[in-house]
């Protein structure tokens, strides 16, 4: 997301905790002609978010758009969870995003910019050994619903954008805890971060309310809606194997839960060999006509239902 919006030429921000990575964050942006600001954050710290803000207006005197984009999980069922690994997944995933909403909103009310917070389809439906996770996000969605509506009544002029991506090939599956021995994977199909980068920032310039990512997450999102139940049968028999490979990891093998690994991973995972480059249905969906949109609809519709068994930019 940083690459596509310097390559768009705006003046870039970025905060996260590890020097490494934010340092390789900022010669990417600067490679794309743009200006870049690294600001070592820990979004668990609303003092450190908001520093990340001010610093924002030091250096450019204004914010149009605030990502919130950290996240940290833990792969184990519900009840296997420590107390403090499931306040930490709330820490970073919730908090982390309300910390930046507060500290940006009185700059966004200036700019009548966006606030878009990278959720996840997980948001609508919980999946087996990611409770966590998916609680983390879903609690973001309804915030965020509650946030969006009173900003419409005080007619402040803000935008708030909830992205719902699938399975993003990123390093975050190397950096997971995870407590099933076994190596965790996107669930299946795996898209690469460029295409759902792409989309994310297209909201800076026309804002959506909430934009799922990828045919997978649409998938998704439809067959909660039909039928929770069908989605609870799929699960019992996919829930686990799609979320892990063959491959044997040690439960206590390093993660970032807590501490940061160090080093700059990228911005790609381990699993370049099954991703997507593409995805026509956001695609589409963020550039495509009405006709052609509601006639895809339909017809993932009637999909969904034969397998059971924007605001406008000102």
């Amino acid at each position: 997301m940083a690459r596509a919006a310097a390559d768009r030429g705006a003046r870039v921000v970025v905060g996260a905790r590890t020097e490494e990575a934010l340092g390789g964050a900022v010669r990417e942006i600067e490679a794309a002609g743009a200006e870049g600001v690294a600001v070592q954050t820990d979004v668990t710290k609303r003092d450190d978010v908001q520093n990340l803000v001010d610093r924002a207006i030091d250096r450019f005197g204004r914010i149009d758009t605030y990502i919130a984009n950290a996240m940290v999980t833990v792969y184990a069922e519900a009840h296997r969870l420590a107390d403090d690994e499931l306040r930490r997944a709330f820490d970073v995933n919730f908090f982390g995003g309300v910390y930046g909403y507060w500290a940006s909103l009185p700059h966004l009310r200036t700019t009548e910019g966006t606030f878009i917070q990278i959720a996840s389809a997980l948001s609508y439906r919980g999946i087996p050994l990611q409770a966590a996770y998916c609680s983390s996000k879903a609690a973001l969605r309804t915030f965020f619903e509650s946030a969006r509506v009173e900003q419409e009544k005080e007619r402040s002029g803000v935008d708030i954008c909830v992205v719902l991506p699938g399975a993003i090939n990123t390093p975050q599956f190397d950096r997971a805890r995870q407590k099933m021995g076994l190596q965790p994977q996107p669930v299946p199909p795996i898209y690469q971060p460029e295409p759902f980068a792409e989309a994310a920032i297209r909201c800076c310039e026309r804002p959506v309310r909430e934009l799922p990512l990828g045919w997978g997450a649409q998938k998704l999102l439809w067959g909660q809606k039909v039928s929770p139940r069908a989605g609870d049968l799929v699960l019992l028999r996919n829930g686990w194997k799609g979320q892990h490979t063959q491959e044997l990891k040690p439960q206590d093998s390093p993660d970032n839960l807590f501490e940061p690994l160090p080093g700059d991973p990228g911005a790609h995972g381990r699993f370049d060999d099954q991703s997507r480059e593409s995805t026509i249905w956001t695609w589409l969906r963020i550039h495509g006509g009405k006709p052609a949109l509601l006639g895809l609809t339909a017809a993932g519709a009637a999909l969904v239902l034969g397998t059971i068994g924007a605001r406008t930019a000102r």
